[in-house]
This record gives structure tokens, C-alpha cells and sequence, in this order.
């Protein structure tokens, strides 16, 4: 056997142990936010959709993938850059929609959501950046998340999990192609990844027989999915929750540390002189997309960074006509997430580098007002009431009442 299908044989069997699944106060305070950002963005996302729906009545895999699809209706919902990846989306939508939809599995939920987003992470980061490159990872790791979430949601044993996750494996896929198409195309591979995860522990449930040999051979995972088999000095699993950020600035996500570079220099220096140049570099790989003229002004660095320098506010990007022909986008050395941004006014010039996207800082000041900011834009004070329900059913003080509002909150709006 070879150190990766080892490897990989061993992270399912750590992923379905979950007797070993993280559950510090600190990670459990970020979860309760993270799970409110995720129902706050299907709140929204209903709100804005005025047609029917066939698939939140469909049962626990029907209302799964509509959360899933529902959660990126704006293209809010959370980020991890580590795993490049948008793990609440899939993971809590299969958490949901079974518990949603069977009430005596939640007492299970903190374990789904907890296993879930590990599972998501740890094989994200399995995966590896070749994998990415041709397959869309919020769907292929997504897929493990949610085959995982669902099998903790229904209390399945390690045979039975291991089971579910060779029935997801031998069935997942999600072409990278959504990820230069967008344009919203990506909300259709998560609702099929929650849909998937699902059924999966759904059959494992019911003996439905799979595969033995999920890694090995030229069609095994392993080389029909390029996969890395990367471990992290010999450590398979993440925990997936301390890494994730909520995404606040209303565009793309490839541009929230560009939008938080450009106002915080804005803010610096706009009063010291007359703007000449504004440049911004964002990671090569992701720039084509960022600078399509087909695209809509969400994707647009450009537009969206002379707005940013107009208002000094990364939150405000009301168009600005008369700086956007100042402003040069370009694709360049940066890392994926980051960017880079210099400043040339008749008063100097000014560069700033930003490495680290807003948003993972859950609870500095900053991050908490922008959040606020971002709530409130979406479903208004109830914000607040979305919030008391994630703290309430991660901390076990839920009651009948709490999953009415949540029921309402999910599958209407």
C-alpha cells in the first residue's frame, strides 16, 4: 500500500471519530457566528427570490440543497482561504436540512456541524492546489463536509460512516469551470455536494453497498482527482472552523483585502493631495476574472477600488465616475486573497500590502462593525434574533421555539 492511499484510508477514519472532534470556547464562540452569517445569507437570499421552490418541501436532501444553493444566492456567504474553499455553505446547509426536517436528530447538530466542517477542511487541505486547479474544491471537499455532517447528524457508527463517505467518493465531482464561468454558477455544485453528503450517509444507513477501494489505482480517487494526499507534518485534520472568515465588503471575494487597502489608504492620504494614479495587484490566477467586461460590477476590481477610495469605506462602493479612470487593475506576484495596492497623489506616493483578507478576526471592533453592517443590509434588525438562535442551539439551550424561528428564518426568509 503507498503512504497516500495510507493516508487516505487514515484521515476517514479520524474524520469519523467523533469522539475526538475539537470543542474549545473559543472555536465555539466563532462557530456561533459563522452559523449565523450562513442563515442570515439563505434569509436574504429568499427574500430576494420570488419563485417557488420545489426543493424546500423535497425532504432532507430536497431542503439541503436548496439551503446550500440559497446560502450563495448573493455570493456572501463565509471563505476560507487556507482551504480556498466555502465550507458553511455546503456543511450547514446538510446539517439543517436534516435536522430541520427530522426533529429528534438535534440533539446531534453540534456534532454534524463540528464534523462537517473538520471533514471539510481536512480533506480540502488533503486534497492539495493540483486538485484545484482542474475541479471546483467547494464541491469535491464540500462533498466529504457534508457526507460527514450527515452521518454525525444521524449517529452513524465508524463502519457505517466510512461507508457513506466510499458512496460520496465514488460519486462526487464539480468542474473547475464554474470558478471562471461565475456569475453565481457555483451555488448549484454546493447544493449538489450537501445533496450528495446526504444521500450518502442516507444509504450507509440503509447497507447500500459500495466501493472497496475508494484511493487505489488508475480509477481511484486518488489519481482521477489529482489528488496530493498532503498531510501537515504528518497531521491529517483541520478543524475547520478556526480558519474561516465571514466575507463583509459588499463584492467578490478575491477583492475584500484590495477594497480594505485602498480605503485604508484613502483614509491616510486623500486629504494630502490630488489623486494621479491608483494600482492594484490582486493574485494572476484570479485577475482574469476580476477584469472581464462581461461580468457584472460585483467582479469588478477596478470599479469596485475607486469606489473604495471615493467613500474611504469598504462597505460603501457606490460608483465613482470621475476616479475610475485614474484606477490600473493588473494581476501580478501576489497571494491568493491578498493585494497590493499603490497610491501616486500630487502629494507623495503611497503602497500598502495587505496578506491577510478581512473577516477572520471575528470579534476585534472593526471586524464586528463591518459584520453588523453587512447583516443589517440583508435582513435588517432580525440580525439580532438569527444570532441569539446560533448561540442558543450551539451552546444546547434550544428549544422548540428556537427551531420555529430558525424554520422561518431558512425556508422563507
Amino acid at each position: 500500500m503507498s503512504e497516500r492511499v495510507a493516508n487516505a484510508e487514515r484521515l476517514v477514519r479520524e474524520l469519523v471519530d467523533y469522539s475526538t472532534l475539537t470543542r474549545s470556547e473559543a472555536l465555539l464562540r466563532r462557530l456561533e457566528v459563522l452559523l449565523a452569517d450562513f442563515i442570515i445569507c439563505v434569509s436574504s437570499g429568499n427574500r430576494l427570490y420570488s419563485g417557488n421552490s420545489i426543493l424546500k418541501h423535497d425532504g432532507a436532501i430536497g431542503l439541503a440543497a436548496r439551503l446550500a444553493s440559497q446560502s450563495a444566492f448573493e455570493d456572501k456567504d463565509d471563505l476560507d482561504w487556507s482551504a480556498v474553499n466555502h465550507p458553511g455553505s455546503v456543511v450547514f446547509a446538510t446539517s439543517f436540512g436534516i435536522t430541520l426536517e427530522n426533529p429528534s436528530y438535534r440533539e446531534n447538530f453540534l456534532n454534524s456541524v463540528l464534523a462537517g466542517m473538520r471533514a471539510s477542511a481536512s480533506a480540502a487541505h488533503f486534497f492539495g492546489p493540483g486538485h484545484r486547479r482542474r475541479w471546483h474544491v467547494t464541491a469535491t471537499a464540500g462533498t466529504f463536509g457534508a457526507v460527514c455532517a450527515a452521518s454525525a447528524a444521524i449517529g452513524l457508527d465508524g463502519e457505517s460512516g466510512a461507508r457513506a463517505f466510499h458512496l460520496a467518493g465514488a460519486n462526487m465531482g464539480g468542474l473547475g469551470q464554474v470558478s471562471r464561468e461565475l456569475q453565481g454558477t457555483p451555488r448549484f455544485n454546493r447544493a449538489a455536494a450537501a445533496a450528495l453528503g446526504v444521500t450518502s450517509a442516507f444509504g450507509a444507513y440503509e447497507s447500500i453497498p459500495a466501493i472497496e477501494n475508494l484511493w487505489d489505482g488508475d480509477r481511484g480517487l486518488l489519481e482521477a482527482f489529482d489528488l496530493a494526499g498532503a498531510t501537515s507534518n504528518g497531521a491529517l485534520i483541520k478543524d475547520g472552523i478556526s480558519t474561516v472568515r465571514v466575507r463583509t465588503f459588499p463584492a467578490t471575494g478575491f477583492i475584500q483585502s484590495a477594497l480594505l487597502g485602498v480605503s485604508q489608504l484613502a483614509q491616510l492620504h486623500s486629504a494630502g493631495g490630488e489623486l494621479k494614479r491608483l494600482t492594484v495587484t490582486v493574485n494572476s490566477n484570479v485577475f482574469p476574472a476580476l477584469s472581464d467586461p462581461r461580468k457584472d460590477r460585483w467582479w469588478n476590481l477596478a470599479l469596485n477600488s475607486a469606489a473604495a477610495w471615493a467613500s474611504k469605506d469598504p462597505m460603501i462602493l457606490t460608483p465613482a465616475p470621475a476616479i475610475e479612470g485614474l484606477v490600473t487593475a493588473v494581476g501580478g506576484d501576489i497571494p491568493l486573497g491578498g493585494a497590493h495596492v499603490l497610491v501616486e497623489t500630487t502629494g507623495g506616493t503611497y503602497e500598502l500590502t495587505v496578506d491577510q483578507a478581512p473577516g477572520l478576526n471575528l470579534f476585534v471592533p472593526e471586524e464586528v462593525t463591518w459584520r453588523e453592517r453587512k447583516w443589517f443590509s440583508m435582513i435588517g434588525l432580525e440580525h439580532s434574533e438569527v444570532l441569539d438562535c446560533a448561540k442558543l442551539i450551539v451552546n444546547g439551550k434550544d428549544d422548540n421555539q428556537t427551531w420555529i424561528k430558525l424554520n422561518k428564518f431558512l425556508r422563507e426568509g
